[in-house]
């Protein structure tokens, strides 16, 4: 099972940043430089729960932002999911997999067990 408090710092990720940086390019760069810029401010929230879901949530997205042409506009949800699967691709090690399965097991399977209903397709498969 992936420990799920091991989460990096600020310290840590703005440390490998500047290893890093030259390689990467302009647009990746700002997005790095934001979403870090955001985390640092999370982790100054000092208890307020609230204060820091709200930071990393704006950290996550800055990380997520892509430059779009106006010809190729995605909507919010298709970034996101294209997001989501560049991330499932780069998980070679499958450890998003095993992160999400062990830690939301009985959400994921009351989800899938119940997408029929939520899209009114009585005929929709379950899941195992």
């Amino acid at each position: 099972m992936v420990e799920i408090s091991k989460r990096l710092s600020y310290k840590e990720l703005k440390s490998r940043q500047r290893e890093e940086r030259e390689h990467y390019s302009l647009n990746l760069g700002l997005r790095v430089y934001r979403a870090l810029s955001w985390l640092n401010r999370a982790e100054q929230c000092d208890g307020d729960l609230d204060a820091e879901f709200i930071f990393l949530w704006i950290a996550y997205n800055a990380a997520y932002a892509n430059e779009i042409d106006d010809h190729q506009r995605f909507t919010e949800q298709a970034t996101f999911q294209n997001f989501l699967n560049r991330l499932c691709d780069l998980d070679k090690n499958q450890k998003i997999y095993n992160l999400v399965w062990s830690e939301f097991t009985s959400s994921l399977r009351v989800l899938l067990d119940n997408l029929g209903e939520l899209w009114g397709e009585p005929g929709y498969p379950v899941v195992d």
